[in-house]
């Protein structure tokens, strides 16, 4: 058997991917990176401006794809989402479960409505599509899911995100069982968990601090000092692990979480 060309191994022509959270910020790099492998993207998210926007670049730069209103809190939202591009498409190939929040609060101000809602996003808005999208890999002959974790879910370096870190603790865990219970189904399942990255969601996330700017720098430049690559990372950092994960180069690699933390998690 020939050995397949790097080309050969990154190429998604006529592979379906669905990937929430797809308007802005690192779900946006997803799709765009995925559309540019030659992959058609469901650009999945609430915000059909944005979402819009990604659809025109991606088409601009000559790949396929179309946008999808979904809420990922909703389950017969997530379902008719999925199916319908199943319908239009014949197949699924690729969930990307990128759609997540990050809400800053200390463990004191955090009340059940915070935990709860934080959850229901992360963790079963994780699930919800999951759980949709399986049965119709299943029909195709398998698949590949990459869920969007942390490094706040491998080790609480954060202050103000106890619900955070607990819910991307979850699907780290999610991403095994699931490896494991899909294994028959050839449907591989992994995690991407990326450190500091700089979104407009990152950008959002920190505007409870704001109010004690000495504080917040003194922050910053103690999270940069633990970058062993001395830098920020950036939505693309994400999106070429998740390309890497989601394309046929990471075949036999099922269960397993890649870090795109620029070395963070040395220090």
């Amino acid at each position: 058997m020939a050995t397949p060309s790097i080309a050969d191994l990154l190429n998604l022509k006529e592979r379906v991917a669905f990937v929430t959270g797809a308007a802005q910020g690192i779900g946006r790099a997803i799709a765009e990176r995925l559309g540019e492998a030659g992959a058609h993207v469901a650009v999945a998210d609430t915000n059909q401006t944005e979402a819009a926007a990604t659809v025109a670049a991606i088409r601009q730069a000559g790949g396929s794809a179309e946008s999808v209103l979904v809420d990922i809190t909703s389950s017969a939202a997530v379902q008719s989402g999925i199916d319908n591009v199943c319908t239009s498409k014949g197949r699924l190939d690729i969930l990307v479960n990128n759609a997540g929040i990050y809400p800053m609060r200390t463990f004191a101000e955090s009340d059940d409505a915070l935990w709860q809602k934080t959850l229901d996003v992360n963790v079963m808005g994780t699930m919800r599509c999951c759980r949709a999208a399986v049965p119709h890999m299943q029909k195709s002959g398998g698949g590949t899911i990459v869920n969007l974790a942390s490094i706040a879910g491998l080790k609480p370096e954060y202050s103000h995100l106890a619900h955070y870190e607990t819910s991307k603790g979850a699907v780290l865990m999610m991403t095994r069982s699931l490896a494991w219970e899909l294994r028959a189904s050839r449907i591989r399942v992994n995690a991407v968990a990326p450190g500091g990255v700089q979104t407009p969601g990152a950008r959002q996330s920190i505007e409870p601090l704001l109010a004690d700017p000495k504080k917040l720098m003194e922050r910053s430049r103690e999270f940069m000092s633990r970058i062993a690559l001395k830098r920020m990372g950036e939505p693309d950092d994400v999106a070429r692990a998740v390309l890497f994960l989601a394309s046929p180069m990471a075949d036999y690699i099922t269960g397993a979480t890649l870090l795109v933390d620029g070395g963070y998690l040395l220090s």
